[in-house]
């Protein structure tokens, strides 16, 4: 997994997908999720054949990703029975997947999507403009007082500088 500028892992865990909807997403397979502080992802390693992972190691693709503003809906699904799922909705697509805590990983996004900044903050200043002014000094020939060389006269005896 590639992080972009500014992102960082929050969690991550192995996982199962147990049943999902959307392009890519296909039966039941093993992987990584992932929760950064800008999206939600599972990772997964693509089987080539044995010659193929001796050399080359295993490839991974990417099954679901949702940045978190986009996320439609997060939920835990509690059948009568079995194990409770976390269940992710982006816009492309729905998933379902085997987790160790499902109801700790609901707060983990809910927490990462309170943490966004609003699109309707007013934009933070990152670059303060500051005006420089140099002052040069001239001595009067007339009484030798230091002056400025905008002010055109000497402040002591008026003489022009």
């Amino acid at each position: 997994m590639l992080l972009g500028p500014g992102e960082g892992v929050l969690r991550s865990e192995y996982a199962v997908l147990l049943d999902g909807h959307g392009p890519g997403i296909e039966g039941r397979s093993a992987g990584v999720l992932y929760l950064t502080n800008h999206r939600c992802l599972f990772e997964t390693n693509v089987s080539r054949g044995v010659v193929h992972t001796l050399v080359r190691g295993r490839d991974t693709v990417v099954l679901l990703e949702g940045h978190l503003p986009g996320l439609r809906n997060v939920t835990v699904k509690r059948p009568r029975l079995g194990k409770p799922r976390l269940v992710i909705e982006t816009s492309h697509a729905r998933a379902a997947f085997d987790v160790l805590d499902p109801d700790a990983w609901f707060q983990a996004i809910a927490g990462a999507r309170q943490a966004l900044p609003s699109p309707y903050a007013p934009p933070t200043p990152s670059v303060t403009h500051t005006i420089e002014r140099q002052v040069v000094k001239v001595r009067c020939r007339f009484c030798g007082i230091l002056g400025n060389e905008v002010d055109g006269r000497c402040s002591a005896c008026g003489a022009p500088l």
